[in-house]
């Protein structure tokens, strides 16, 4: 385990190094101006760091279970997301996202460089900027997704296939797509019956509503961000394509380096959970997705209340101590994992909750 040492050492010294590189640009960017200059540091930081966290990637001790919070702009602090992540695993990984931001912005326009892009690229430097201020000591930050063209390629082929198999005749390219699906009733009529049920539009979509409706929504929701100039199906492309290529992204990521992913948005768990069938056959694949349904039940049964006065490090012991994991681990026999519904996740998780957030109130008497 010499070498495991060695790179952790390593990845500690990026993390050291990355924060004097935080601290650099955070007083030079605002949510009404963000230089290219400044995102190209940020890729040539870690491009040039890419080898050594991949290598510590795929080392990751078997005995040792990770988790990656990913899919979301950043990790809100304020609302204390950081303390139900670590909750699972022995290794937490924040993805990235300002190398993410960094990587993109290289290929976009100016006119693309939207003011909720700059907000969430902003965000994600305070926030990373924080947590290795504060809370290094048990969160690494690490970019999980490639941004090499060859990785890109290789999410986009298989985002366009799944997207076109959503309709009963799939067109044979995006080409065809695009010239035959202009309107809302070209798209709900092309669509296969289980496809609209299937679909989510976004984290406020009704999926009570007829899907024609929904549609309608979507396309007229400012928060999507979507070009006034463009045709519906391209609209419905950008909507659907997008959530499928994060899924993917994610699912890639995480799969090749046997991490789990801790997801806090709606539509990117559905999506991921969605796109996990395709694995599901695969024996060293499936406990990855098994462990993902618990994050996920963990983040949506998490009472932050309790923890308001809690300090981080102190709570951080206390999930040592109590081996809260591995006892819920313990709550579902291997050989089932792939039968448990929902349902029994969320009332092992409340029931083991309760007792976790018990701990807190006679060690600390805050509640």
């Amino acid at each position: 385990m010499k070498e495991n040492d060695l790179l952790f050492e390593e990845i500690c010294s990026i993390q050291s190094d990355y924060k004097y590189i935080l601290e650099k640009i955070v007083d030079k960017v605002s949510f009404d101006d963000i230089s290219n200059a400044i995102l190209d540091e940020i890729s040539i930081f870690w491009s040039t760091r890419f080898e050594i966290v991949d290598l510590y990637l795929r080392n990751l001790s078997p005995s040792h279970d990770a988790y990656a919070f990913t899919g979301a702009t950043f990790l809100d602090l304020e609302k204390l997301e950081h303390f139900s992540f670590v909750l699972l695993g022995d290794i937490h990984i924040l993805d990235d996202q300002v190398s993410f931001y960094a990587s993109l912005a290289a290929t976009l326009k100016d006119s693309e460089f939207t003011p909720d892009l700059k907000k969430a690229i902003v965000n994600s430097i305070r926030s990373n900027l924080e947590i290795l201020s504060k809370y290094g000591n048990n969160i690494l930050i690490l970019p999980l997704r490639s941004s090499e063209s060859e990785y890109r390629k290789l999410i986009a082929k298989n985002m366009d296939s799944i997207f076109l198999d959503l309709f009963k005749e799939p067109p044979a390219s995006m080409e065809e797509y695009f010239a035959t699906y202009k309107t809302i009733d070209a798209i709900c009529n092309g669509l296969r019956d289980e496809s609209s049920k299937l679909i989510i539009l976004s984290d406020t979509d009704d999926i009570s509503k007829p899907f024609r409706e929904r549609l309608s929504i979507a396309i007229k929701d400012e928060s999507l961000s979507l070009e006034n100039d463009e045709s519906i199906g391209f609209k419905f492309w950008t909507i659907v394509g997008g959530h499928l290529g994060q899924a993917l992204s994610v699912i890639f990521s995480c799969v090749m380096y046997n991490i789990t992913p801790f997801l806090r948005y709606s539509v990117a768990f559905f999506y991921v959970l969605l796109l996990s069938q395709n694995f599901s056959e695969q024996a060293k694949i499936s406990p990855i997705f098994f462990k993902f349904r618990l994050a996920r039940a963990i983040y949506g049964n998490f009472k932050i209340e309790h923890f308001r006065n809690v300090d981080f490090d102190d709570y951080c012991s206390v999930v040592k101590e109590s081996n809260f994991y591995l006892n819920l681990l313990s709550a579902f026999p291997v050989q089932s994992i792939e039968s448990v519904s929902a349902k029994e996740i969320n009332n092992v998780i409340q029931g083991r909750l309760d007792m976790f957030y018990s701990l807190f109130e006679k060690n600390t008497g805050e509640i």
